[in-house]
C-alpha cells in the first residue's frame, strides 16, 4: 500500500512525503508522534492523499482508514476490560469490523505473532512489556490492514526483545505485504532496522528517502541536528582520518572486516 501525501496541514504543519510500498519506514524528529497519528488518520489533517492511485474523499476516507492501524507507546487500559478476548472483542465492535469469525481471527492474529490462543484469556494487567507489545500487534492485525503505524515501538524492549520485534515486522512485510512505519529518535536502531526514513524539521518533512542512502550524509545531518547512527558516525570519522575505503555497514562485525582488511 503506498500513500502519497501532497500538502497536507494541520495547525502549523505542512506535511508532504511519500510512504513506498511493502516498506519499513522510519520517522525521526520533533513531532514524530503527532505524524505517525496523522499517517494513521488518529488525527485528522486538510490536504490529498493519494492511496494505491486512489485520492482520499469523504466518501471513501473510512474504509481507507481502516487498512491503517495504529500501535502507541503502550498498552491503554480501560476498567471495564479485564482480558485480551475483552480488549479485541471491544476493538472489533468500536470499529465496526465485518469478520465473519471473530473468535477465529483473534486466535489467528496472536498466532502470527507467535502467541498461543490461550492468550486471549490472560489478563491484562500479568502482561509484561514485550508480551504487551504482541498483544498491541495482534490487536491491530484484526483490521487485516495494510500499514501499520509504531508510536516508539522499541520503548521498554531489551535487546532480545528487540531482534524478535524486528523479525516479527519483517515477516509482516515480506509474507503478508504489510509497510511498517516506525516513530522513534533512536538512530541506531532506525538505521538497522528500516528501509527508509522521513526526517522532521520545523513543522515539516525536511528531507527522506532511502535509509542507506540519507543516513550516510553525516555532515548534513549533524549540521540539522538530527542524531547519526553510532556505527555510522565511527566509519565515517575512520574515513575521514585514515583515508581508507571503508564501506558503510549495519553490522559492526562487517566494520571490524574491513578494519582488518584495510588498515
Amino acid at each position: 500500500m503506498e500513500i502519497i501525501v501532497q500538502n497536507i496541514n494541520y495547525q502549523d504543519w505542512n506535511l508532504d512525503f511519500c510512504l513506498p510500498d511493502a516498506s519499513i519506514v522510519g520517522i525521526t524528529g520533533e513531532g514524530k508522534s503527532l505524524v505517525s497519528k496523522i499517517i494513521s488518520f488518529q488525527i485528522i489533517g486538510m490536504g490529498t492523499w493519494i492511496v494505491n492511485g486512489e485520492k482520499i474523499e469523504n466518501e471513501n476516507l473510512y474504509k481507507i482508514a481502516k487498512k491503517i492501524s495504529y500501535v502507541s507507546k503502550d498498552l491503554y487500559y480501560y476498567p471495564y476490560l479485564r482480558t485480551v478476548k475483552e480488549y479485541m472483542n471491544e476493538i472489533i465492535k468500536y470499529n465496526k469490523l465485518q469478520i465473519r469469525d471473530p473468535d477465529k481471527k483473534e486466535r489467528d492474529s496472536l498466532k502470527i505473532v507467535n502467541l498461543p490462543s490461550s492468550y486471549l484469556e490472560r489478563e491484562l494487567f500479568t502482561l509484561s512489556s514485550s508480551e504487551k507489545k504482541l498483544v498491541q500487534i495482534a490487536m491491530s492485525l484484526l483490521s487485516n490492514p495494510e500499514i501499520i503505524v509504531f508510536d516508539e515501538p522499541f520503548l521498554n524492549l531489551d535487546l532480545h526483545q528487540e531482534k524478535k520485534f524486528y523479525m516479527l515486522i519483517t515477516r509482516l512485510k515480506e509474507q503478508y505485504h504489510k509497510t511498517i512505519v516506525l516513530a522513534t529518535n533512536n538512530s541506531n536502531l532506525l538505521y538497522k532496522y528500516t528501509t527508509d526514513m522521513l526526517f522532521l524539521k520545523k513543522h515539516r518533512v525536511f528531507f527522506y528517502g532511502p535509509t542507506s542512502d540519507v543516513y550516510l550524509r553525516v555532515s548534513y545531518l549533524t549540521k540539522n541536528k538530527f542524531e547519526v547512527p553510532d556505527i555510522v558516525n565511527f566509519t565515517y570519522k575512520a574515513k575521514k582520518k585514515y583515508q581508507v575505503k571503508i564501506d558503510y555497514h549495519k553490522d559492526i562485525r562487517d566494520i571490524i572486516k574491513d578494519i582488518y582488511k584495510h588498515i
